[in-house]
């Protein structure tokens, strides 16, 4: 066990909220209470987003927001359903192959394996797994992530015939049902979303200007939501025209179930559930640190590796779906007053006042207002910006970012992340395979620069070089090529000395390549020597026959190879 887990109180919010005045108690239920008002049309709207019925959005909340309120570090995190997560599921099912009517049980199937996944990751010390989704290939996946979410919704919002599947059979199915779009559909959807985007952008500046303080204006701009769906349960009665309506939603809370137990359920969804815990987590950690950081505050990333699989696994047993927390609500958490990760308890106690006694007040609400909520919460993630940036700083991550963002278009969510991951990966593979070589000499002052850079004093007898990356099998056969290379148009070298200040590992296969260069080199009259070993390095040979047999040749500085080489035996 990791000491970042053994120091981590058992129930860190209990241990907090003894410490803290009746005002920031108070702060932990108000940011609850709020917390909530966003999530009950956000958990709906997300559902819907899933293919799944909309109480299993306040489900998914329900049981994951208890669990945090006991387990949980981050005073700010309020775990629920994402849109990405819940386009993730949505794609996922669609492409299972099983039965829409077993959709709810399979979702609570997926949760459980995210669950299992993430609890793994933890017990094996394997969160690092997401250092290898580069930022470059996260923000690509984002954003062509969004773009399907928008299109998702489309349909809905115009109250047309949608298509699932990828970019391309959604654009043609959208395109060629715009004849057939509802009016009601299109009033309500439009103009919830047009509310909606001008909210969260006049909605703030407006109550600052009206005497607010700053943070309830902050908190109280980021609740455009709730006000779009009260105001339009207050006019969907007054609508008679055609329009698809939520119809009731069942009052109640969700009893634990386990979920259906099929083998052609498991082998459909458990490759799957590990991108999306992957994902999951990557979006929950990157948004507690991003906070934490703000605030000065202490994380146990490695408790919310298993706190996150442990509520997904009760999502799954109380009819929800996978789990995470986004960024929207953590900062309405925080700016609303959250003290302690105790406000989640308030939050779902306000979720089962709904569910207890609120769900009728929905059957009324069109379609169109939820894919309109949607819409909303997915437009901030299209980010074309940072391609611009990487591309001009560096190809690679722009490419890497393009290979994510097409992916997805054209093959899938999924495949469109494994795409981007391959791609980075592949980039990082070929540049470690072309280290960076430098042949050294020295400056009048006495220092060592790349002659290609510096005007240095060399030796035609002495090479020096220096390798700018650790060795291993990948880049041994470049560095090969460069000496070659170099000695072939260099007759007179005698001695070559391999700087390597740089390198901090050398592997088993770049140590057998290391004694096979000796060898021809001493063939071809050159002697090898060694200079600027770091620590890890005399560690690694200590005991090894290379070392014993070149333990003369070594030098602790480049000076010190230079002062003992630069003239030739009997000048």
């Amino acid at each position: 066990m990791s000491l970042e887990t053994e120091r981590a109180p058992l129930f860190p919010a209990l241990d907090s909220w003894r410490r803290l005045s009746m005002s920031d108690r108070l702060g932990d239920i108000l940011a609850g209470l709020i917390t909530a008002a966003l999530l009950v049309p956000q958990g709906m709207a997300y559902a819907s987003l899933a293919g799944l019925p909309l109480q299993a959005g306040l489900y998914t909340a329900l049981a994951p927001l208890l669990l945090y309120a006991l387990f949980g570090s981050s005073r700010v995190l309020s775990l629920g359903p994402m849109a990405l997560t819940s386009l993730l599921v949505g794609e996922t099912l669609a492409g299972s192959g099983i039965d829409e009517a077993r959709y709810a049980g399979a979702a609570a199937m997926l949760a459980a394996l995210v669950g299992g996944w993430l609890l793994l990751l933890y017990f094996c010390r394997l969160g690092r797994l997401i250092d290898f989704v580069s930022p470059g290939v996260m923000q690509g996946f984002t954003t062509a992530s969004a773009i399907m979410i928008v299109m998702s919704q489309l349909s809905d919002l115009l109250g047309i015939q949608g298509s699932s599947g990828d970019f391309l059979p959604r654009l043609i199915a959208l395109f060629s049902g715009l004849g057939d779009m509802v009016p009601g559909a299109l009033l309500f959807g439009g103009v919830s979303l047009a509310l909606l985007l001008l909210l969260r952008r006049w909605l703030t500046p407006g109550l600052r200007r009206l005497g607010l303080p700053e943070r309830v204006a902050a908190v109280l701009g980021r609740t455009g939501p709730l006000l779009v769906l009260i105001a339009a349960l207050i006019a969907a009665p007054l609508w008679h025209g055609s329009i698809n309506r939520v119809g009731e939603v069942p009052a109640g809370l969700p009893l634990p179930t386990l979920p259906p137990l099929s083998f052609d359920m498991l082998t459909a969804l458990w490759l799957p559930a590990l991108g999306i815990a992957l994902i999951n987590y990557v979006s929950a950690i990157s948004v507690a640190q991003t906070l934490a950081a703000q605030n000065r505050e202490r994380l146990y990333t490695q408790r919310e590796l298993w706190v996150l699989g442990a509520a997904n696994l009760l999502a799954a047993v109380t009819r929800g779906f996978p789990v995470t927390s986004g960024l929207s609500r953590a900062v309405v958490n925080d700016q609303a007053g959250s003290r302690t990760p105790l406000s989640s308890l308030f939050a779902a106690l306000a979720l089962v006042v709904v569910l207890l006694l609120a769900t009728g007040l929905f059957a009324p609400l069109p379609q169109a207002v939820l894919a309109a909520i949607v819409i909303q919460a997915a437009l901030p993630l299209i980010k074309p910006g940072p391609l611009r940036r990487a591309w001009r700083y560096s190809r690679a991550d722009g490419i890497a970012w393009l290979g994510a963002f097409a992916g997805v278009l054209l093959f899938g969510v999924m495949e469109g992340l494994l795409i981007g991951v391959g791609i980075a990966i592949g980039l990082l593979l070929a540049r470690a395979s072309r280290p960076h070589i430098a042949e050294l000499g020295q400056l009048p002052g006495g220092e060592f620069r790349n002659v290609e850079r510096f005007e240095v004093e060399t030796r035609s007898h002495l090479l020096m070089v220096r390798p700018d990356a650790d060795l291993h099998f990948a880049n041994m056969g470049a560095l090969e090529r460069w000496l070659n290379e170099h000695l072939s148009q260099r007759d007179e070298v005698t001695a070559l000395v391999l700087v390597l200040s740089s390198v901090t590992h050398i592997d088993g296969a770049a140590l057998h390549a290391l004694e096979e260069l000796d060898e021809r080199l001493r063939d071809q009259g050159i002697d090898l020597y060694l200079a600027e070993l770091r620590g890890p390095v005399r560690d690694q040979l200590r005991n090894t026959e290379f070392m014993a047999e070149h333990r003369h040749r070594l030098f602790f500085s480049t000076e010190a190879a230079w002062q003992a080489l630069a003239e030739r035996p009997g000048q």
